[in-house]
């Protein structure tokens, strides 16, 4: 009878509690220079699952009781996302490795899950100033090209990043998810007839554009020994039938006299 009493007991002193976020603590500004910040989410609850978001994405979870209690999930402009400590009374987390697009709204969320259902919410905006964003690096395009001339080139990005290449503005769909450009180069690829070929290589990471990075080559002119033999001829052509008409002339005019 005692053990009942003690078990309704505490049964009733969970239910009063309170679930509540008692305080959501993230930096308002990350001057230049500083690439990690801590963010910390103190709550007053019993509550079965814990949630951090940038935006509308998840990048962390701790749910107590469960192996394993944490779990984090890559977010675009973090770099890094380390578990300082996941207790009772709060969450804090240390994001390093920051960019400027880890400037955003930033979510604590809590919530339980078995009867009575309870759910609650606090936000922060969080900007990120000074840290650009790495741009992917080309490699391997050559200065010039002509038709049919071997255009290849090499574009590195961050592992987990999808490539797209771009050939005057165009993508070239069949490059798509590869680092490695390579193909004939052709004028029946470029817009027009272009003095130049730009080539631009676009880093997408959750289908998002997450930097881009394009090198010109000049494309070659045709010099007189490579035009077809009529066109080189044209010149002369045009010369021998202006001293013909010249000629025709002068034999017309002293039969005259």
């Amino acid at each position: 009878m005692l053990t009942f009493a003690l078990v309704l007991l505490a049964s009733v002193v969970i239910e009063a509690r309170p679930f509540n976020i008692t305080d959501l603590i993230i930096p308002q500004v990350v001057p230049p220079g500083q690439d990690e910040v801590e963010i910390e989410c103190r709550y007053d609850a019993n509550f079965t699952l814990l949630s951090w978001f940038k935006g509308p994405i998840e990048f962390f979870r701790y749910k107590p009781g469960s192996t394993p209690s944490t779990r984090s999930f890559p977010i675009l402009g973090v770099g890094k996302i380390e578990l300082v400590e996941c207790g009772p009374t709060a969450c804090k987390l240390k994001l390093g490795a920051l960019t400027e697009e880890a400037t955003g709204l930033y979510r604590c969320d809590i919530e339980r899950d078995v009867p009575e259902y309870k759910f609650e919410s606090r936000t922060s905006y969080m900007e990120v100033h000074g840290h650009k964003h790495r741009q992917p690096i080309i490699e391997g395009l050559n200065e010039e090209f002509g038709e049919d001339d071997e255009m290849q080139a090499y574009c590195r990005g961050a592992p987990d990043s999808e490539i797209r290449w771009y050939v005057n503005g165009h993508e070239d769909e069949t490059m798509r998810g590869s680092t490695a450009f390579k193909r004939k180069s052709s004028r029946l690829i470029f817009p027009g007839i272009p003095p130049t070929v730009t080539l631009q290589c676009a880093e997408y990471r959750y289908g998002k554009l997450n930097g881009s990075k394009q090198q010109k080559a000049k494309w070659k002119e045709m010099r007189n020994e490579d035009k077809p033999e009529e066109q080189r001829d044209t010149g002369n052509s045009g010369a021998t039938l202006y001293l013909s008409v010249i000629c025709i002339l002068y034999t017309m005019l002293l039969k005259l006299f």
